[in-house]
C-alpha cells in the first residue's frame, strides 16, 4: 500500500536538491530513509559537515505520519549546563536571573513532531543523564517547574563525529548511544558520487536563475571536469555557495574556467617540486658561492677566506656545481655540449 503524506511536492524538491539519485549507494539510502520514516525510531545521521543531515531529517519527518506537524532542529554543539536545560527542557518565571516569563523548551515545541539534534555528539557529559531520561520515559520538569510535562516526540539526531570512538573515550554514554542509534544512516560524502555533480550544478544554477531572476549559465564542460576533480571537503553545501558566488558574479551567459574564484582554483596548481637535502644543500652553496664572488669582483682567494673554505675546496665546489663566473664575479651560463 503506497501511503500518502502531506506536502510531497516540497518533499520532492527536497530531494532533488539535495538528494539526487546517480548512484546504487544512494538509492540504496533513500530506500532506508522511505522505510524507517513511517515508524517512531530513533534515527541517527552520520556524515560529513555539509552532506545535508538536516534535509534528510526533514525529508524523513515529512514522509513520516508526523508530517504537518513541528519540525524542531537543535544544535547541540553551542549549549552545555544550565543553557542546554533551558533550551531543550524550557524554565518557569522566576527558575533564575532574567527568567521574566514561562518559556517552553525545544521538546515542547516539538510535541507530536520531529525534534532533530543536530550534532548530538557533542552533548555534554553533565547534561546526557538528564537528557537520556527524557528519552526514555517523554517527560520532564522545566527549570524550576514542579510539575512533569508529557510529550510525544520523534527523535532524529545527526552527527560528523565517529560516534564510537567518543564512546570509547568516555566523551559519551554508551546507554545514550544506543538509545539514538536504532537506525544509523550513513550519508556519503560529495566526492564518493562525483557522478551526481553534473546535474547538481544544472539543478543549482536554475534555482539560482530563478531566485536572482537572472538569465541562467551554461556551464563549459572543462569547468565540470575541474568540479568532478575536486574532493569538496564542504560537500553539497560548498558547491551550492560556490555556484551561488560565480552566479552573482557573473555577467557572461557562460560559466568558464576564467569565471572560478582564485581561491578555488588554487587547488589544481601544481605544488613545487619537493628537494631533497643533496638539492637543497647544492643550491645554497651555489648562490652563497656567486654572491661572495660577485662581492669581491671574481676574486677567488678573497672568496676562499670568506667563505671559511681553502682555495682548493672552493675550486673543488666550483667545479661539481659547474659554477662560471668571468673576471668582474658575475655569472656565465655553462656551455652546452654540442
Amino acid at each position: 500500500m503506497n501511503v500518502q503524506f502531506p506536502y510531497a511536492k516540497h518533499l520532492q524538491e527536497s530531494i532533488i536538491e539535495e538528494f539526487i539519485l546517480e548512484s546504487d549507494v544512494m538509492r540504496s539510502m533513500m530506500k532506508v530513509v522511505h522505510e524507517v520514516a513511517q515508524y517512531d525510531v530513533n534515527v541517527l545521521l552520520m556524515g560529513e559537515s555539509g552532506t545535508g543531515k538536516e534535509m534528510l531529517a526533514k525529508i524523513i519527518h515529512m514522509q513520516s505520519p508526523r508530517a504537518g506537524t513541528p519540525f524542531v532542529p537543535v544544535n547541540c554543539g553551542v549549549l552545555s549546563g544550565l543553557m542546554f536545560e533551558d533550551k531543550l527542557f524550557g524554565h518557569e518565571k522566576g527558575a533564575f536571573t532574567g527568567a521574566i516569563r514561562q518559556e517552553k523548551g525545544c521538546f515542547e515545541m516539538a510535541d507530536k513532531g520531529t525534534l532533530f539534534l543536530d550534532e548530538v555528539s557533542e552533548v555534554p557529559l553533565e547534561n546526557q543523564v538528564d537528557f537520556l531520561r527524557v528519552l526514555e520515559d517523554f517527560r520532564f520538569l522545566r527549570i524550576g517547574g514542579s510539575e512533569f510535562i508529557d510529550v510525544d516526540v520523534r527523535i532524529v539526531s545527526a552527527t560528523n563525529k565517529d560516534f564510537k570512538d567518543q564512546v570509547k573515550k568516555g566523551l559519551f554514554r554508551e546507554d545514550l548511544f544506543y538509545r539514538l542509534h536504532v537506525v544509523p544512516i550513513y550519508i556519503p560524502p560529495l566526492r564518493e558520487r562525483k557522478m551526481a555533480i553534473p546535474r547538481m550544478v544544472d539543478h543549482f544554477l536554475n534555482r539560482l536563475a530563478t531566485n536572482y531572476k537572472k538569465p541562467g549559465l551554461q556551464v563549459r564542460s572543462e569547468v565540470i571536469d575541474i568540479f568532478c576533480r575536486y574532493d569538496w571537503p564542504g560537500n553539497v553545501r560548498e558547491l551550492k555557495n560556490l555556484l551561488e558566488r560565480v552566479f552573482i558574479m557573473n555577467d557572461d551567459d557562460v560559466m568558464a574556467i576564467e569565471h572560478l574564484p582564485s581561491d578555488f582554483l588554487w587547488h589544481f596548481r601544481d605544488p613545487p617540486r619537493l628537494m631533497d637535502l643533496e638539492e637543497v644543500r647544492r643550491a645554497a652553496e651555489t648562490k652563497a658561492i656567486l654572491d661572495v664572488l660577485y662581492r669581491v669582483g671574481g676574486d677567488k682567494e678573497r672568496a676562499a677566506k670568506i667563505l671559511r673554505i681553502s682555495p682548493r675546496t672552493l675550486r673543488y665546489k666550483l667545479n661539481k656545481y659547474d659554477i662560471k663566473v668571468d673576471r668582474m664575479g658575475e655569472p656565465v651560463a655553462a656551455e652546452k655540449g654540442g
